[in-house]
């Protein structure tokens, strides 16, 4: 699918704020690089939370109006009440609560998020993100098939020297429509990509471009004894396309491959110039090779903001970090493109 008919925003129209990310600081330095695109909380941080979940405040403005939405609701301690108390951000101003997947650190925050909003805002999520996922890392060797997992899931689960083996807690439909009919808000499950504006839109299933791309050792439990394996086709991404500048490619954990997540963007709104990647690239566990492809990939699409944050890894950002449009997020960074 291709679109043409995005449109563009104007440069200095767009907003971004980091509301819940893993990471506070009330010391980190803006960058004179950046020109005033990425600022920093400074002093501010010291009020701001962590956790380990994701979230994004996008403020776009279109003469004297502006449209306020979330991406995300970041982890299950709830920071993003508190961090969007602390940045003085008026709830009632949101009329979209994006969910980028159905992972509990970014749909945490649902519980006591939701009865905050607004009566008839848009709580937009994918009907794939009520799916129930576990993770299995195997120390060394490859990753299992669900074939194996399916045949004898709870030995592989306990065998030693197991990397990491986790059931995510799974969104839960019935609580979801429980908080939306109790605080009268609206539920929006497309299954395709949806403008949210005027050079706004989510991306809908991601095409996997590399196929090798995608995190590795998630698995779908379709039932006690059936694994499937996970191609994250409930993972929404969201474009904005400024005005001679580019696409702004934002991810939530980029576990459809933030490569994939770009190209995706590029064939779906028909803008090629990359301006920005910031969000969640799931890095942290890949092998060195794999970052460095990744790396490589983003260095030749030669963006002016690149911003991995959350469970984007230390070796990521260490290596990305020799490109100048590299930088860290934080909880209460903004981004002014």
């Amino acid at each position: 699918m291709v679109s043409n008919s995005i449109g563009s925003i104007e440069r200095g129209n767009i907003k971004i704020t980091v509301i819940a990310t893993n990471t506070a600081s009330s010391t980190m330095l803006n960058e004179d690089k950046f020109k005033g695109k990425v600022i920093q909380p400074g002093p501010m941080g010291s009020k701001l939370l962590a956790e380990h979940g994701l979230a994004f405040l996008f403020e776009i403005s279109t003469g004297e109006e502006k449209e306020t939405f979330l991406l995300d609701s970041g982890g299950p301690k709830g920071t993003i009440v508190e961090n969007l108390e602390s940045l003085g951000i008026n709830l009632d101003e949101i009329s979209k609560l994006i969910l980028s997947h159905g992972h509990v650190d970014h749909f945490g925050g649902f519980i006591k998020l939701l009865p905050k909003l607004r009566e008839g805002c848009e709580i937009i999520i994918t009907p794939e993100a009520y799916q129930e996922t576990v993770i299995l890392v195997p120390e060394i060797g490859t990753y299992y098939s669900p074939e194996e997992l399916s045949e004898n899931y709870r030995t592989l689960a306990k065998k030693k020297g197991t990397k990491f083996s986790l059931p995510l807690p799974p969104l839960r439909k019935p609580l979801v429509e429980k908080l939306i009919n109790e605080n009268n808000l609206k539920l929006v499950e497309p299954t395709e990509p949806l403008m949210l504006g005027e050079g706004i839109m989510t991306s809908g299933p991601i095409e996997l471009f590399d196929g090798s791309e995608p995190t590795k050792g998630f698995y779908l439990k379709k039932s006690r004894k059936e694994f499937v394996k996970n191609t994250f086709r409930d993972e929404n991404s969201i474009y904005l396309n400024v005005k001679d500048k580019g696409l702004v490619v934002i991810s939530g954990c980029g576990h459809a491959g933030i490569v994939n997540t770009i190209k995706h963007g590029q064939k779906l709104t028909g803008v090629e110039n990359i301006y920005a990647v910031i969000g969640g690239f799931h890095k942290e566990w890949e092998k060195s090779e794999d970052i460095e492809k990744a790396v490589k990939n983003i260095e030749d699409f030669n963006p002016e903001i690149t911003c991995g944050m959350h469970c984007t890894g230390f070796e990521f950002n260490k290596i990305m970090s020799r490109h100048p449009s590299h930088t860290l997020g934080i909880v209460g960074t903004e981004f002014h493109l």
